[in-house]
C-alpha cells in the first residue's frame, strides 16, 4: 500500500472533539504509540467537518491503523463510520500526525493500533 500524507487546505474551527483513547490491538509492546506531542495535540488538530458543525451533527468514528518502527502510520481502516465528513477528518488528523512508536522492553515494535474519535456539538 502506497502511504499517502492528506494535507488539510482550509482551517476549520474545531467546535468539540473528544475521548480520543487510544487502544493497541496488538499486544507486544510495554509502551503504546503515541503522537509526538501528544493526544492533546491530535485532539486540536482535528478538525470538525464544517457542514456537520453547521448542521450540529455529532460523530463517532473508530479508526484501525498500523503503526511501524520508526512510527509510520499505513493500512488505515474505517472500523466504525460516522459519516463520509467525520471519517475524512478523522483520517486525515491521523496522516498529519507525527508517531512515536509502541515499544516493548526498550525496542521499537510494529503495532496495529485502534483510535476512536467522538465529535460534538456545542
Amino acid at each position: 500500500m502506497i502511504k499517502t500524507k492528506l494535507t488539510l487546505t482550509t482551517l476549520v474551527l474545531l467546535l468539540g472533539v473528544a475521548n480520543l483513547m487510544a487502544r493497541p490491538t496488538s499486544m507486544s509492546y510495554s509502551c503504546k504509540p503515541e503522537p509526538v506531542h501528544g493526544m492533546q495535540y491530535l485532539e486540536s488538530n482535528t478538525a470538525y467537518p464544517s457542514l456537520e458543525r453547521e448542521l450540529g451533527n455529532n460523530g463517532y468514528v473508530v479508526l484501525s491503523f498500523d503503526i511501524d518502527v520508526i512510527g509510520n502510520v499505513s493500512n488505515i481502516i474505517v472500523t466504525q463510520s460516522g459519516g463520509a465528513n467525520f471519517d475524512e477528518s478523522a483520517i486525515k488528523a491521523v496522516m498529519n500526525t507525527d508517531w512515536n512508536p509502541a515499544m516493548n522492553n526498550g525496542t521499537a515494535t510494529a503495532v496495529t493500533f485502534e483510535l476512536p474519535f467522538a465529535y460534538h456539538a456545542k
